[in-house]
C-alpha cells in the first residue's frame, strides 16, 4: 500500500478477520455494526469521508487481512483508497511488522499508545502462557539443583577427578 517513495506506514487497525466496517456519511466509524469513540482522529476531521473515492464503504475483511485508517481521515491513503488495488484495500496479515507504542510528532502530543480496551485480551488467553511458565519454574529449579550436586534421584555426578559429587 506505501507509495514507490514510502517504505513503511503507520495506520491503525479497524477490522479483523471476520469483521465488517462500514462508512455512511461523516460517520460514526462502524465496526460490526457497533460505532467507534474515534476520539483519536485528527482535530477539525470526521470519522468518515464524504467523497468518491471510496470514503463511503461497507466491507467484510477476510481472513489474513486487516483494514486499516489513518487518524487523518480526509488525508490518509489508507484501505479505503485503496479498494481498487488488488488486495481490494485490505492489507495481508503478513505485511504488518509491528505495533506504534509512541506518538512523537507532533512534541505536543507526545504521549504512548496503549491497547485499547476493546482489544485487551481476558485472563483466559493468558492462561496457556501461565500454565506453561508454571511448568517451567520447577523444571528449571529442579536443573539448577541437580547441576549444583543435589539428589537427583538418579546415579551420583562424578567429576573429572573420579569423586562422587
Amino acid at each position: 500500500m506505501p507509495s514507490s517513495n514510502e517504505k513503511d506506514l503507520i495506520k491503525r487497525v479497524i477490522g479483523v478477520a471476520g469483521d465488517t466496517v462500514e462508512c455512511k456519511g461523516t460517520g460514526p466509524l462502524k465496526v460490526n455494526g457497533h460505532a467507534l469513540n474515534d476520539t483519536f482522529v485528527y482535530a477539525g476531521n470526521t470519522p468518515c469521508s464524504v467523497d468518491d473515492q471510496g470514503g463511503q464503504f461497507k466491507v467484510k475483511v477476510p481472513k489474513g487481512k486487516i483494514w486499516v485508517m489513518g487518524d487523518h481521515r480526509q488525508n490518509s491513503l489508507d484501505s479505503r483508497y485503496h479498494q481498487q488495488d488488488k488486495n481490494h484495500g485490505f492489507v495481508p496479515v503478513d505485511n504488518v511488522i509491528g505495533r506504534a507504542i509512541v506518538i512523537a510528532w507532533p512534541p505536543t502530543r507526545w504521549n504512548t499508545l496503549p491497547i485499547p480496551d476493546a482489544f485487551d485480551q481476558n485472563l483466559s488467553a493468558a492462561a496457556p502462557g501461565a500454565l506453561g511458565l508454571a511448568g517451567a519454574v520447577p523444571l528449571v529449579l529442579w536443573r539448577r539443583h541437580r547441576l549444583a550436586g543435589g539428589p537427583t534421584g538418579g546415579n551420583p555426578r562424578v567429576s573429572s577427578d573420579g569423586t562422587a559429587g
